[in-house]
């Protein structure tokens, strides 16, 4: 039997807890690392929210050196908006900084604290780069669940002369803490909260059945797709409380994919998304059954693994499917102008620009398959 060498980033320290924030100060004169001066980012959106504010007073009040940068962002932010930063903030004056708000924001937040000490132009760092000092000191907190980004060490960044999407990734982005509280996070609407929600379930699958997955991986996995399961299955989506599932399911699904890969869910999201401008997470959870479906019937069994009710098997795992797309209204193709005869030219244009994330499947998926998955679209 081989065995298959095993390599885990691990990196943060994660706290998660409902009114984590009310201790923020706290958390903050307790770090192991000197913070200094802080530079605070934070979604303009977040000014809606009575309890943000309150905590953001707070913070104000007890840290008068500190500098707070509001920004209003469109979608992913770009290279562009990132070097405009870096030249209208005073980067002199940062020991560390904090970033409260959704994925892209903290995307910010990690490219700026990477290029503090790394004083390159930010498409200089574009892609993967590798031997660069580490960043200033960066604490995450999310106000939206599921994509995972507040744990991550991804970094999202479009190139607006290019018109392409590739990012700064490097393991030294990985924040110093995070800190979840899904309090924060209840001023979210809730079509935002389903989306990021899938987008975690996503996470969990894809990384499950990625031919690079480990024993290590998979853990993370089965765990991260129980609690969204629960999560979207069992919940009220609006509880707080509740949403400590969503908050574990995002970074167990973030952990397994970093550590794995992606697969054709994903590759499917990416590409209906970024060309009919569909949240990337209700893109994902628009093809994710059917996905799971043709490897099942072409004789992958694995996924019962993730399964919380035993007594089940797939075929009623997949009925239950069907019932869950009904209840978040999940849309299909057809709403984005798609017709039935669009399958076979779409199949050669997904399987030929998506390679990259089919490879990453259990079993072979092909124009074959991609068609398929394609024509469940148009299925009643």
């Amino acid at each position: 039997m081989s065995i298959k060498n095993i390599n885990i980033r691990l990196r943060s320290e994660i706290k998660i807890g409902l009114g984590l924030l009310n201790e923020l100060q706290d958390e903050l004169d307790s770090s192991s690392l000197y913070l200094g001066r802080m530079l605070v980012l934070y979604d303009k959106n977040l000014e809606d929210s009575d309890y943000f504010i309150k905590i953001l007073s707070k913070l104000k009040e007890k840290n008068p050196g500190y500098f707070f940068q509001e920004l209003s962002l469109m979608g992913e932010p770009s290279y562009e908006l990132l070097e405009e930063l870096l030249e209208k903030l005073p980067m002199g004056d940062f020991d560390s900084i904090i970033s409260f708000g959704g994925g892209s924001l903290m995307d910010v937040g990690k490219g700026i604290a990477l290029l503090s000490t790394n004083p390159e132009k930010p498409k200089d760092l574009k892609g993967f780069p590798t031997n660069l000092n580490n960043p200033l000191p960066h604490i995450t907190v999310p106000s939206i669940l599921g994509s995972g980004s507040e744990a991550s060490f991804n970094a999202v960044f479009v190139d607006e002369e290019e018109g392409r999407k590739l990012g700064i990734n490097s393991v030294n982005n990985f924040p110093y803490l995070v800190l979840v509280d899904p309090n924060l996070t209840l001023s979210a609407p809730i079509s935002s909260v389903i989306s990021s929600s899938l987008d975690s379930m996503v996470h969990c699958v894809d990384s499950f059945g990625s031919q690079k997955s480990n024993s290590f991986t998979r853990m993370f996995s089965i765990e991260g797709f129980r609690n969204i399961w629960h999560f979207l299955n069992n919940c009220d989506l609006k509880d707080p409380e509740s949403r400590i599932y969503l908050a574990k399911s995002s970074i167990m699904g973030i952990y397994a994919l970093m550590n794995s890969g992606d697969g054709p869910t994903n590759g499917f999201a990416y590409y209906f998304g970024v060309k009919d401008k569909i949240p990337h997470g209700l893109a994902g959870g628009m093809f994710l059954k059917d996905v799971m479906m043709w490897n099942y019937r072409s004789g992958y069994k694995d996924y019962a693994d993730l399964l919380i009710d035993t007594n089940l098997n797939l075929d009623m795992f997949f009925d239950s499917f069907n019932d869950l797309h009904t209840k978040l209204s999940l849309p299909r193709l057809t709403e984005y102008g798609y017709l039935a005869q669009d399958c076979k030219k779409l199949s050669h244009e997904v399987s030929t620009a998506l390679t990259g994330s089919f490879s990453g499947n259990p079993i072979l998926f092909d124009q074959k398959s991609t068609k398929w998955v394609l024509d469940q679209q148009f299925k009643e």
